[in-house]
């Protein structure tokens, strides 16, 4: 499965949350977005939005200078 990757790297508070939840719009169920984040707030802000949402954190890794969240978005309900 094809993964998208979202570079939010720079970016301060809402900003990356603002541009997942817009490119996860575009994907289909079951597609993965990797999120890309060095704002400490996406630390506690993604997961929340994911929880509230449906979406499902896969993967988090912890890379050198950011952190990478691999997210799936969700079935249809």
């Amino acid at each position: 499965m094809t993964r998208k990757i979202l570079d939010c790297r720079g970016m301060n508070c809402t900003a990356p949350l603002m541009k997942t939840a817009k490119q996860m719009q575009k994907l289909k169920p079951g597609e993965l977005l990797e999120v890309w984040v060095d704002d400490l707030a996406a630390e506690f802000d993604l997961p929340a939005w994911c929880q509230q949402v449906g979406h499902t954190i896969v993967k988090k890794e912890i890379r050198e200078d950011y952190y990478s969240y691999l997210i799936r978005k969700k079935a249809p309900s």
